[in-house]
């Protein structure tokens, strides 16, 4: 299976660095002392990363060896970390996804039989009444 590199993808690398645009979002009481409670930064992906991982989950069937995530880190210029509970969340949005189409199947499947159900019992009361008006 042929592997892909961010530069495969966009050519050659942007002169700032990839991880340069994350948007930072600080979450935290502000009424802590700054001392004592540093407030925990979150780290979004741009949208050529999360295009870029898309990809790779498609080519590589949603499994991810451990020399490939640290590879996507190393190319995207995030941590190992990210790239692995990206493919994690990725996977449960499939699951369900899949889950929802299978469900879609299983209830078209169902209303035809009980469909067909129903106008099988109204035939059999059809037949019968006739049986008996004739009998």
């Amino acid at each position: 299976m042929p592997m892909m590199n961010f530069e495969d993808v966009h050519g050659n690398r942007p002169e700032q660095p990839f991880w340069g645009p994350f948007e930072l979002e600080e979450t935290g009481d502000e009424d802590l002392d700054e001392g004592v409670h540093q407030p925990v930064k979150k780290r979004r992906l741009t949208a050529d990363q999360v295009q870029f991982l898309e990809k790779s989950f498609e080519l590589e069937n949603m499994k991810l060896e451990p020399e490939r995530k640290v590879q996507l880190a190393r190319d995207l210029g995030i941590q190992p970390r990210q790239v692995a509970i990206w493919f994690q969340n990725r996977r449960a949005r499939w699951k369900t996804k899949q889950l929802e189409k299978d469900y879609e199947a299983l209830k078209s499947s169902y209303d035809a039989l009980t469909a067909d159900y129903d106008s099988l019992l109204n035939e059999k009361e059809k037949l019968r009444a006739k049986a008996i008006s004739c009998g």
